[in-house]
């Protein structure tokens, strides 16, 4: 009887759980759907939003190489405004980007290294109104860089003024004045060899360092050490005058005597 009704509360627990997880099963399926419902129109309005930026970037597409072309055009009536075209308008910006990198160079070097190679601050100079004479600058984009450029220069000049002393070259009959006698003088360096300070700092005016003309007026840098700049010049110009002295006294010296005449050979005995 007991084992009767243990069977009975099994079969009914069976059955119980059976319908449980028939029921649990239905609703994981129906839950199931309805996540299916919500990603699939998750997925359609995506598509939708996609569909809509790709129209939106074949219209903004569309509108730059329109702007582009309009741009182009503007430039191309510009240039033909001043005389000139695309062609040359970059080649002057080709010009124009080399100037801006000596100016940038040359402002990041010290007051002594700047005063040796003030000669290239006086280029500078020069290159930029080349530059301005050019009708090309009047486009905004070179008149402001121009500009720029201008205000460089002027900051160089100012910083060579602030440390340069002039000297006068006099006559080599009166003053015995060459680079090595000026430099020697106390008010000067009282230090003949320092005259590559001078030579370099005025390049501008003195392409050979053994040629100086009466009335030039020579910029004196006020530092009393070379740089390495100024060693690197005056030791090409010591290798260059040596080279010019061996080559003379190459020249000076006398020809090899020639060598004597060989001694005739003696008459061979006559024979019996």
């Amino acid at each position: 009887m007991k084992l009767h009704s243990a069977l009975v509360v099994i079969i009914a627990a069976v059955l119980t759980l059976s319908v449980g997880m028939a029921t649990a099963q239905e609703m994981n399926k129906e839950q199931w759907q309805q996540e299916m419902n919500k990603y699939t129109q998750m997925r359609n309005d995506l598509q939708t939003k996609l569909k809509t930026l790709q129209g939106d970037v074949t219209a903004k597409t569309t509108e730059s190489t329109n702007l582009d072309a309009a741009c182009a055009k503007c430039e191309d009536e510009l240039y033909a405004l001043v005389g000139s075209d695309k062609e040359k308008a970059a080649a002057y910006r080709g010009e124009l980007d080399a100037v801006e990198a000596k100016a940038a160079d040359l402002m990041r070097l010290s007051d002594a290294d700047l005063m040796a190679r003030s000669g290239e601050v006086a280029d500078l100079e020069a290159k930029t109104k080349e530059l301005w004479g050019n009708k090309l600058s009047l486009i905004p984009e070179f008149w402001d860089r121009l500009t720029a450029l201008d205000t460089k220069v002027k900051s160089l000049k100012d910083t060579l003024a602030k440390q340069v002393k002039t000297y006068t070259v006099g006559t080599w009959a009166k003053d015995r004045d060459c680079l090595w006698n000026i430099s020697k003088k106390p008010d000067i360096y009282d230090n003949a060899w320092l005259w590559p300070r001078i030579w370099q700092g005025n390049r501008d005016q003195i392409k050979d360092p053994d040629v100086i003309h009466q009335g030039q007026i020579l910029k004196i840098p006020k530092e009393k050490e070379m740089t390495s700049e100024e060693k690197g010049a005056a030791k090409k110009y010591y290798a260059k005058v040596a080279a010019k002295a061996a080559a003379a006294a190459q020249a000076a010296a006398p020809a090899p005597a020639a060598a004597p005449a060989p001694a005739p050979k003696p008459a061979e005995p006559a024979k019996k």
